[in-house]
């Protein structure tokens, strides 16, 4: 099960690097971006069940001093190491523009609040905004601990669809706590999926999931406030599929599994070195000429590919020179 788990990471890895593979002046037309937005749009929601499903699937297993011990090493030391260059840019005044910070204000405080400011939100590196809005989950453990005891997740993940559905992210994903609070009913669905995931492995839940996926596709193409539990769908549908994979021993495992678990394994690291080369890819992109949706489309599965390789590199080049200090250092 946990293989499956880790191959779904894999592919969510993949789909966010390529939504972030947006590079030169070409503007989608309205059917050309639905259909990308059907591809990988709110791919953060499979994260968010999946964090779910690991921490319901571990619930009890550890103290909460442990699991907020795990959660320091694998998670913030790795955010904190790797912000170091983007948060550098931006308080030694090298990069002077920001979405939706005002610079000149910024530039008015003393360098520890700019630091806090940044690493508080995830500022200062665009998909980095995930980590604080997760860690206040992780925060949240007791609370969700609580609710599983008395056998209230059902009701609360129900709530909380309804919350979600109603709710935006927060503008630019600059507040850590709505984002938290938005996504958190996504979690209580990972969760939910864990306990129930004996269900979602019978050969019959495939179809039914296909169902919610189309359907969900065809909600989320009318209001957008679906794309996340479209996405929801296919995370789960991806489970069930996956879970019907079985393997037989003395046969070998083929390439795209190992690719998909080499990519899961590698997906948290994947996740914070890649908002670098989305940058500059950026600044390169003012450079390309006019183009047609082909060779925007082209241009975004290399970039996606490239930033593949070059973070899965990266990941090898620090695991052979750190070792085991690989995962506080990177994530993985």
């Amino acid at each position: 099960m946990l293989i499956q788990l880790n191959w779904i990471r894999g592919l969510a890895a993949v789909l966010i690097v390529f939504h972030h593979m947006t590079v030169g002046s070409y503007q989608t037309t309205e059917h050309q971006q639905i259909a990308l937005n059907l591809l990988s749009l709110e791919t953060t929601c499979i994260f968010v069940a999946l964090s779910g499903f690991f921490f319901r699937y571990n619930l009890g297993k550890y103290s909460y001093q442990v699991y907020l011990g795990k959660k320091l090493q694998n998670v913030i030391l790795p955010y904190l190491l790797i912000s170091i260059p983007a948060v550098l840019l931006y308080v030694s005044g090298l990069k002077q523009d920001h979405e939706w910070i005002d610079m000149n204000a910024f530039h008015d405080w003393p360098p520890f609040a700019q630091t806090a400011l940044l690493l508080a939100t995830g500022a200062h590196l665009g998909p980095l905004w995930f980590i604080p809005a997760l860690t206040l989950i992780f925060l949240l453990a007791p609370a969700l601990e609580w609710i599983v005891n008395r056998g209230l997740l059902p009701a609360a993940t129900m709530v909380g669809l309804v919350y979600f559905l109603i709710s935006e992210r927060p503008a630019n994903d600059a507040d850590p706590l709505l984002a938290a609070l938005h996504f958190l009913p996504i979690y209580l669905c990972g969760m939910l999926a864990c306990e129930q995931r004996e269900r979602l492995q019978r050969p019959q839940a495939r179809y039914w999931l296909l169902a919610a996926l189309l359907l969900l596709s065809g909600a989320a193409v009318l209001n957008s406030a679906f794309y996340g539990l479209q996405k929801l769908a296919l995370c789960f549908l991806l489970f069930a599929v996956f879970s019907q994979q079985i393997r037989v021993p003395g046969r070998t495992e083929s390439r795209m599994a190992k690719g998909m678990a080499l990519l899961g394994a590698y997906s948290f690291a994947i996740y914070f070195l890649h908002g670098y080369l989305a940058g500059a890819y950026r600044m390169l992109g003012r450079l390309l000429g006019e183009q047609n949706f082909a060779q925007y489309l082209g241009t975004r599965l290399c970039l996606t590919l490239i930033t593949l390789l070059c973070c899965i590199a990266a990941v090898w080049v620090v695991k052979y020179l750190t070792r085991e200090r690989s995962r506080a250092l990177i994530g993985a």
